[in-house]
């Protein structure tokens, strides 16, 4: 599938998109809106937002704007044609929206430099469980307290896997690798590994990722990953970038997605509530 065809696809599902002022990449969080339609070469968005404040955007702003359609990030640049349009959702609802100018070249993602949400200096870690695709030692595999080399038939050993309801589960061996999380977002997940060598691990090697969101009831999350970076952080600790990898069931994968960004969300309102605290001439 072409890249433009891509963005069409995306759109005709309401897809999420992020935009960012061209020139602050990296530096500001992503506003991020539904895309609604596509129409004389104009990409509408509905209410687009920022963590923690509302996002304004003038008229003729150079943005980079990204989405996900399947497996794929992509990538473009554009400029605002019109800022806080209101547009009629249905006969009683209206919502500011903004006009894309429609992108002339639509490149695959590199999400290197997009803004992720700090998590390290969090109160409570997030740990992280970590296994590979394929062992990194099979004459040491030990398995987890409970569970079988043979599995369920959804998940053994070597290998996870995914469930009728669209459950993941990771290989029924102990984690080949633990740590905690330092950043998130919502595509990608990066962690600090314990015990583990640079070599170890190649990039874009899948593996299976399980860990837990401090006060969310329900439970463990477990997401299938593909590693696009590696580097050590000192002996015998690597940083580990990875992107979440869609899973056939893409409803459940959905809903999973949007627990870790209600959780991500929280926590930079809470973020940015400090920082407004703090500023001067505040309170």
């Amino acid at each position: 599938m072409l890249p433009i065809e891509a963005l069409h696809a995306a759109c005709s599902r309401n897809a999420p998109l992020e935009i960012v002022q061209a020139d602050l990449i990296g530096v500001e969080p992503f506003a991020r809106g539904r895309m609604i339609e596509i129409e004389s070469g104009v990409l509408m968005l509905e209410e687009v937002q920022i963590i923690g404040k509302m996002a304004k955007f003038a008229k003729q702003t150079p943005i980079v704007g990204f989405f996900r359609y399947g497996n794929r990030l992509y990538e473009f640049f554009s400029k605002v044609v019109s800022a806080q349009k209101p547009i009629h959702l249905n006969r009683s609802t209206i919502v500011p929206a903004i006009d894309l100018r429609m992108p002339v070249e639509i490149t695959e993602g590199q999400r290197r430099n997009v803004y992720r949400i700090q998590v390290a200096a969090m109160k409570d870690p997030i740990r992280v469980e970590f296994w590979r695709e394929t062992p990194p030692d099979v004459e040491t595999i030990s398995i987890q307290n409970g569970m079988s080399a043979q599995g369920d038939g959804v998940s053994d050993a070597f290998t996870g896997g995914e469930d009728a309801e669209g459950n993941l589960y990771p290989p029924t061996r102990n984690p080949d690798w633990q740590g905690s999380m330092i950043d998130a977002s919502d595509v990608g997940l990066g962690m600090n590994l314990n015990e583990c060598r640079i070599g170890q691990i190649k990039v874009f090697e899948r593996a299976w990722l399980r860990f837990n969101l401090p006060g969310d009831p329900e439970g463990s999350m477990t997401f299938l990953v593909e590693v696009r970076q590696i580097r050590s952080i000192r002996e015998g600790v690597v940083r580990v970038g990875t992107f979440i990898v869609e899973s056939d069931d893409r409803w459940a994968h959905a809903a999973k997605v949007r627990r870790l960004w209600a959780f991500l969300t929280e926590l930079q309102r809470k973020v940015c509530r400090v920082i407004d605290t703090a500023a001067p001439g505040a309170g």
